[in-house]
C-alpha cells in the first residue's frame, strides 16, 4: 500500500509541489493550500484580490503585483528582481530574509507590516505607505522614498544608503543612531519638537537644512 492507504499503482504521479512546477503564479496560487515554496516565477502578472498566501524560498523576476489586494501576504527567504508592486494594497504583510532589487512599489500600501532582514536596492517606493510598520535590520540602498509615509515606524537597525527621502513623512519615527548623511532629506516632515531627528548622523552639507527646520539661520548663508 502507498501513502494514505492508496494502492501503490494508484499513487499520484506528482507531489503537491511538483504539480506546481511550471505553472504561472496565478495558477500556482489557485492550486495551492495557501503555502508555496521553492518555486521560480518569471514574467507573470497577478490581479485582483488575493487571500492569505505564504511564500517561502521563492524567486520572482519581472512579476507584476500592481494593483493587487491581499488579505495578508507572507514572504520568507524570497528574492524579487524587476517586480512591480505599484499601488498594491498589502497591509499587515510579513517579510523576512528577503531581497528586492530594481523593483517598483510606487504608491504601495503596506502599513502595519512586519519586516525583518530585508534589503531594498535600486527600488522605487515613492508615495509608499509603511506607516506603523515594524522594521528590524532593514537596508535601503539607492532607493526612492520621496513622499513616502514612514510615520510611527518601530525601528531596529535601519540602514539608509544614498536614498531620496524628499518630503517623506517621518512623524513619530525616532531616527536615533541612523545615518542620513548620504541621503536627500529636503522637506522631510517631522513633529514640531523635532524628536525624530535627535541623535541622527548628518553631513555638513545637510546641516543648514536641519537648522532651517529648527528656525535657525546661519550668518552669511
Amino acid at each position: 500500500m502507498g501513502r494514505s492507504g492508496m494502492p501503490q499503482d494508484m499513487e499520484p504521479l506528482f507531489t503537491d509541489e511538483e504539480e506546481l512546477e511550471g505553472k504561472s503564479l496565478p495558477d500556482a496560487i489557485a492550486s495551492s493550500d495557501g503555502e508555496i515554496s521553492d518555486l521560480e516565477f518569471s514574467g507573470d502578472a497577478l490581479e485582483g484580490f488575493q487571500d492569505h498566501v505564504e511564500f517561502e524560498r521563492c524567486s520572482f523576476h519581472h512579476v507584476s503585483f500592481a494593483g493587487t489586494e491581499w488579505a495578508r501576504a507572507s514572504f520568507e527567504q524570497c528574492r524579487f528582481s524587476s517586480c512591480d508592486f505599484s499601488n498594491a494594497h498589502m497591509p499587515k504583510s510579513f517579510w523576512r530574509d528577503c531581497q528586492l532589487t530594481d523593483c517598483r512599489l510606487v504608491g504601495a500600501d503596506m502599513h502595519e507590516s512586519y519586516m525583518e532582514r530585508v534589503r531594498f536596492k535600486d527600488t522605487l517606493l515613492s508615495y509608499a505607505n509603511l506607516s506603523g510598520s515594524k522594521l528590524s535590520r532593514i537596508r535601503f540602498a539607492s532607493c526612492a522614498l520621496d513622499e513616502a509615509s514612514l510615520d510611527h515606524l518601530k525601528l531596529r537597525k535601519l540602514a539608509l544608503e544614498g536614498c531620496d527621502l524628499t518630503r517623506a513623512e517621518l512623524f513619530g519615527t525616532l531616527l536615533k543612531g541612523i545615518d542620513l548623511s548620504t541621503s536627500k532629506i529636503e522637506g522631510i516632515r517631522v513633529s514640531d519638537r523635532y524628536e525624530e531627528l535627535k541623535c541622527t548622523k548628518i553631513s555638513l552639507d545637510q546641516a543648514p537644512l536641519i537648522l532651517g527646520l529648527l528656525g535657525i539661520q546661519i550668518a552669511d548663508l
